[in-house]
């Protein structure tokens, strides 16, 4: 079976997550690329273009969600941009997915090149038939009206429920809480406010991109870039500001719609008011509804951390990291596949109902699940290497080697010289964990924290889900989780096959090459791993901190936050132990030393100041009276 690519063009963050998700959950499906507006879609087809070839289509569909180009209010607007899309890549399917639409524009859609309609609300079953049939070249076109009477007699079912809810709480004991005329005006003010900033947030960013990379010299160009970055910062920090307000909003909604479910429950029990297909649509609205309410945080933390991936991750922590030998193109694309798999991840842990005090347990197997996923999807779960040369294995290497004797196979390595590159990366899965992944701090409170909303400690507070320190703090902690996972992705591969020419054209930067560069960077990385373990390691354990990488605006960044690690202490031995007890015995030392230096050094000052200058004062006074002296009487005795 084809697997079809597809891009998605779709104002609202929330459905452009179900249709992905959905999406993903059929093989022949994959998502390779998310926006928001045509102008992005432009360019990502663009750049998919120069990628691919002129060989190959930049995608295999485009998915546009009519409302996000007002197709009903304003159809001139989405036909131009499906006639552009057509003119540009006439070989590109289109299929337009939004709500119903009359004959009418359905004819209008037809004669810009459209490939296909589907409306929005339809069983995802109908929804994926429709993607597959237009990624295969075929046409598909809802021209029944099956699907359009189903949409709205949905939507009446519903009004239906909320009118038998507001009549039944006119009548009840018990008030319920709805929402106030200025939380509804506030809520459409938000999420229209949220649209604008994205657009213009995505204008500042390609405008920042293409100053980076001429990589300017001259003045204006240099302060152009700088007004863009805070510019770019004062749009997140006022779209995390507006997401906030939204939250509250909808939280305070759901809450009151929750109330008059189950006002309803009690109400209408016995009553043959609603049928019972009426009822489950009703149900599922407000869990839908609830849902989205407390997944609304996360989501702006998810968005907050890709906002940074826009640029370079340029390494300005002065250490060595796996990600730095990768092209820039290809760091973002493993740490943008790493999001998506940690997204992924959450959603199968909430499936399966995992419990809080079973994290700690399960935390290892979870990370290098995660490891693990990326890995294929970063390189191909089927990813063969055609050597020239004859493929030979040194297990006490645990690596690949070329032009050595061999003493046996492993099973990655194929007849002829195909070496399958995922299972040779996932062997090294034990050498990972014990370096890197084992190692990642508090992820135990972070899952904690994401799955079951419990405080974050932050500086000995705690912190609930979505208070600006806690967003701020799992910011960091997300932050740094990708960043680790992705520098344990890269270092099987640098272990393995890191001289091999094939992988040095692919996901090598151009600095570092060559064999000497290379072999140079691996020594500076195992040296950074020893130093870790047998400096910085203890004495953080020592300092009750955590050292964090994250991202800032120019780059990758390094902090330290604080947390308790009194277990860890403990449980230190040998030269590390030694350590912290060399760094106690200096630091009860060491005041007092300074103060003995300190009384020393006012001592010899006082001596050399009070009792030798002022000896020396005393003998240059009685020299210069003695000359003075002298000068008198050789003149008197001129005159005289």
């Amino acid at each position: 079976m084809s697997n079809f690519q597809v891009l998605t063009i779709e104002g609202d963050p929330i459905f452009r997550l179900g249709l992905r998700v959905a999406c993903e959950q059929y093989p022949d499906l994959q998502v390779v690329a998310e926006v928001s507006t045509a102008t992005e879609a432009l360019r990502v087809l663009e750049a998919r273009s120069i990628d691919s070839g002129a060989a190959k289509k930049p995608a295999d569909l485009v998915i546009l969600a009519v409302e996000t180009l007002n197709l009903r209010s304003g159809q001139t607007e989405a036909l131009a941009f499906c006639r552009k899309l057509k003119s540009l890549y006439p070989n590109l399917p289109l299929l337009l997915l939004g709500g119903p639409l009359t004959a009418e524009l359905l004819a209008e859609s037809q004669a810009t090149g459209a490939n296909g309609y589907c409306p929005k609300g339809r069983d995802i079953s109908l929804t994926i038939e429709a993607i597959r049939a237009v990624a295969s070249g075929l046409t598909y076109w809802a021209t029944d009206t099956g699907a359009n009477s189903e949409i709205e007699l949905n939507a009446a079912v519903v009004q239906t429920v909320e009118n038998y809810a507001a009549i039944a709480d006119k009548n009840a004991d018990n008030s319920t809480v709805d929402t106030p005329v200025h939380k509804k005006m506030l809520a459409y003010f938000c999420r229209s406010g949220l649209r604008e900033i994205d657009a213009t947030l995505a204008v500042v960013q390609a405008d920042l991109q293409e100053i980076r990379a001429a990589e300017p010299t001259d003045l204006p160009s240099i302060l152009d870039g700088v007004v863009l970055s805070g510019r770019r910062r004062e749009l997140l920090a006022a779209r995390w500001i507006v997401s906030q307000l939204l939250f509250e909003g909808k939280g305070e909604k759901a809450e009151g719609r929750r109330q008059k479910a189950e006002g309803i429950k009690q109400r209408i029990e016995g009553e043959n008011l609603l049928n019972n297909s009426q009822s489950q649509l009703a149900n599922s609205q407000v869990l839908a509804e609830s849902l989205a309410v407390a997944t609304n945080w996360q989501n702006s933390l998810f968005d907050s951390v890709v906002a940074k991936l826009q640029f370079d991750l340029v390494n300005l922590t002065g250490l060595p990291l796996e990600i730095d030998i990768l092209r820039s193109p290809k760091k973002l694309e493993l740490m943008s596949s790493i999001l998506r798999k940690f997204k992924d991840l959450l959603e199968e842990l909430r499936f399966s109902q995992v419990q809080e005090t079973q994290l700690s347990q399960k935390m290892p197997a979870i990370l290098r699940d995660l490891w693990q996923a990326t890995i294929i999807d970063f390189f191909g779960r089927y990813y063969t290497l055609q050597t020239e040369e004859k493929p030979s294995f040194d297990g006490s290497q645990t690596s690949l080697k070329l032009g050595e004797s061999q003493g046996g196979s492993p099973a990655y390595l194929l007849a002829g010289s195909g070496v399958e590159v995922v299972p040779m990366l996932l062997a090294d899965a034990d050498v990972v964990a014990a370096e890197i992944l084992d190692k990642i701090p508090m992820t135990v409170e972070f899952f904690a924290h994401l799955l079951f909303e419990i405080p974050l400690t932050v500086d000995n507070i705690s912190c609930v889900a979505g208070s600006p320190e806690a967003m701020q703090r799992s910011e960091a902690l997300l932050e740094n989780l990708a960043i680790q996972v992705a520098s344990g992705v890269v270092q099987p591969l640098l272990n393995n096959l890191a001289n091999i020419e094939e992988i040095k054209q692919i996901f090598y930067d151009g600095k570092l090459i060559s064999t000497r560069e290379i072999e140079r960077f691996r020594n500076d990385l195992s040296w950074r791993y020893s130093w870790d373990r047998y400096f910085v390691e203890p004495k953080a354990i020592f300092e009750s901190r955590f050292w964090l990488f994250v991202l800032g605006d120019s780059g990758i960044k390094k902090i330290s936050i604080y947390a308790p690690r009194n277990l860890e202490l403990a449980q230190l031995s040998g030269w590390q132990l030694a350590l912290t007890l060399v760094l106690e015995t200096r630091d009860a030392i060491a005041p007092r030393v300074r103060a003995v230096i300190s009384l020393l050094g006012a001592a010899v000052v006082y001596v050399l100041t009070q009792v030798i200058g002022r000896g020396i004062g005393l003998i240059g006074r009685g020299v210069i009276q003695g000359i003075g002296n002298s000068l008198q009487d050789s003149k008197f005795g001129k005159n005289g």
